[in-house]
């Protein structure tokens, strides 16, 4: 079966550039080798997240980095939406904490 195509929307370079040179490098590189194998699968560094208007899933690299994407099945394409540091349970993007892919939903 032939590899999914990994693409990042464009303030993912953003994203990136705000984490550092080296570890930008280290996260893409480590986050397109994964994705381009089974962005689908299901295992406790790679899961689909609660219904959000970011993203449908979450990578999870070198345990303190998140990758969010999404899947188009019938173009075997990922693309990559959010990279962010995870701290405690905020995940922070440029700096800045980033709810927007956090479920709307009170308890």
């Amino acid at each position: 079966m032939p590899k999914w195509r990994v693409t990042a929307d464009e303030r993912v370079v953003e994203d990136l550039r705000a984490l550092g040179r080296m570890e930008a490098r280290l996260i893409f590189k480590a986050a397109v080798e994964r994705l381009e194998g089974d962005p689908l699968a299901e295992a406790r560094n790679l899961k689909t997240l609660r219904p959000n208007p970011v993203a449908q899933r979450e990578l999870r690299l070198f345990g303190v980095y998140r990758v969010l994407f999404n899947v188009e099945e019938s173009q075997r394409l990922v693309r990559i939406s959010v990279v962010g540091l995870k701290r405690g349970d905020s995940l922070i993007v440029r700096g800045e904490r980033f709810d927007a892919h956090a479920s709307d939903s009170v308890e």
